[in-house]
């Protein structure tokens, strides 16, 4: 079993929904001419919250 299974099994048992990341897709480059880029920052929050903070988002 691989660690990205698990850790997407407790992401959903505990009902947890990603946070819209706002402002850019990536969050890491390589700096190159020929940059790899990567979403390497993840955001997640319960139901609830977003229930009461519907508004929610995470910035660069």
């Amino acid at each position: 079993v691989n660690d990205i299974f698990i850790f997407n099994e407790i992401i959903g048992h505990l009902g947890l929904l990603e946070l819209p990341f706002k402002g850019r897709s990536y969050t890491w480059s390589n700096m190159q001419d020929s940059p790899l880029l990567e979403q390497l920052d993840w955001f997640f929050t319960s139901t609830n919250w977003i229930s009461v903070y519907p508004f929610t988002e995470a910035l660069p």
